[in-house]
């Protein structure tokens, strides 16, 4: 029995815990019904585990071929998942031990900094763990594996995950991300987060740690074809993995056609048209449990009296994804403070504006996601940002300054993060004092908006 490492990035969230998750999209229509797990609609019996194979390139014809570091794409023949090895395999022709793969691992995503592999058996016909597998399923069609780092937030989910295989997959031709099924590889489901991967695709989730959970303990199930990898291209940010601080990617090939491409394929999705009307209304993109902006309603008014157009409230636990890109897409500026919602100011029109806000202590200059894909050449979207600078108009419950570890810190440790008057650059991941800051709500200085709103709109 041969191992070979396929690296997977490791899962990063706000509290600093590590997740590896890994999905799987397939081609709708190649098998029976996708329905529920429980109709095994999905797949067939087989009398044996079929042979598998694979074969790999570089994921853009723009990236220089160096078999180490070079992002590849591989395409796994009949690649099996087995619950009694609880790792996924190839079945070789011959002996295992001397056969080999054309790589030595796969990088899943291209995201910097994020590492964690999990092992791909080769096993012969004569290998004894073949033999254990009494019942053997293949699921036909064509799927594609990736990694996402952070669940439940839909900033990581487009730039991390939906944009990179967009770029890989639909601008190469081939698959059409519109048909693909997704179905997920972790124990953490979805949180509501479904409509994420609506933006590229058509169809439903699947729990795939379920699936696997729900099959015989001596099952394998095979795919018949699993695309794995994308390319580095279209990513435009370091997240700062336990190296140096979140910054923009000076090496990335990112332009405003690709993010227009994917917009309007997102868009064609929703059905939303890319023809907006002659009425001008602004948008402010809220957050209803924490980083609130405490006088929310009084912005809206006095943003709608003194800028002489309709101003519309939206959030991601009042709206779907769709009725935001929808609203967003005609807009003549939305504001919001920093946070994953903020994502979605990408399908702003050219011509608009962007004013992103940040609690007390919060240097902008430090938070450069969604500034850096507003400036991209091309975009022509006007960037602006508003920072609180009075810490007597910032507040935090103490629940949740607890959950977030700042009670847990020595009363001198505490101490110094209340002297201070800016959060250091961060080093990605388990940095207290930021998470503390970019969690108060906020009163925002209304007419400092107002005035840079008024000198920002074209």
């Amino acid at each position: 029995m041969y191992s070979l490492t396929l690296v997977v990035k490791a899962s990063v969230i706000s509290m600093g815990m590590y997740h590896a998750i890994v999905y799987f999209f397939s081609l709708a229509g190649t098998e029976s019904t996708y329905g529920s797990i429980r109709n095994h609609g999905y797949r067939h019996s087989v009398p044996d585990i079929p042979v598998g194979n694979t074969e790999c390139w570089p994921a853009s014809k723009n990236e220089p071929v160096h078999i180490d570091h070079t992002p590849m794409v591989c395409r796994f023949k009949n690649l099996c998942f087995s619950n009694i090895l609880h790792s996924f395999f190839i079945l070789g022709r011959g002996n295992a031990e001397t056969e080999s793969f054309p790589v030595k691992e796969v990088h899943v995503t291209p995201l910097k900094g994020f590492a964690d592999a999990f092992s791909l058996q080769l096993l012969s016909p004569n290998d004894a763990f073949t033999h254990r597998h009494n019942h053997r399923y293949i699921r036909t069609g064509q799927y594609i594996m990736f990694s996402r780092i952070s669940w439940s937030n839909i900033a990581h989910d487009i730039h991390d995950v939906l944009l990179p295989m967009f770029y890989t997959y639909n601008f190469s031709g081939l698959v059409d991300p519109a048909y693909a099924l997704f179905l997920i590889r972790d124990n953490h489901g979805f949180s509501g987060s479904e409509e994420h991967y609506r933006i590229i695709s058509r169809n439903p989730v699947v729990d795939g740690y379920l699936e696997f959970a729900l099959l015989p303990d001596d099952a394998a199930i095979c795919y018949e074809e699993i695309l794995v990898g994308s390319s580095k291209l279209p990513i435009w940010y370091d997240w700062g993995v336990g190296r140096i601080p979140e910054e923009p990617l000076n090496e990335s090939f990112l332009t405003s056609d690709h993010v227009r491409g994917f917009t309007s394929y997102a868009k064609k999705q929703f059905g939303i048209s890319e023809i907006c009307d002659t009425v001008s209304y602004g948008i402010i993109l809220t957050r209803k449990k924490n980083r609130k902006i405490l006088n929310s309603n009084d912005l809206q008014t006095t943003l709608s009296r003194e800028l002489g157009m309709e101003i519309t409230e939206l959030s991601m636990e009042f709206n779907s994804i769709s009725e935001i890109i929808r609203k967003v897409s005609c807009a003549r500026f939305a504001i919001g403070m920093h946070g994953a919602i903020l994502i979605l100011t990408m399908f702003l029109p050219p011509g608009a504006t962007l004013l992103e806000m940040f609690p007390y202590a919060i240097n902008p200059d430090n938070q450069r996601l969604f500034r850096s894909m507003i400036q991209l050449p091309g975009m022509s979207i006007e960037y602006a940002s508003w920072r609180n600078m009075d810490e007597s108009k910032s507040t935090i419950a103490p629940e949740l300054a607890s959950v977030l570890g700042f009670q847990k810190l020595s009363e001198t440790e505490r101490d110094d993060i209340l002297n201070r008057s800016e959060v250091p650059p961060k080093v990605c991941c388990d940095d207290v004092e930021h998470s503390y800051r970019i969690y108060h709500d906020t009163f925002v200085d209304i007419p400092a908006i107002v005035d840079i709103l008024k000198r920002t709109i074209r």
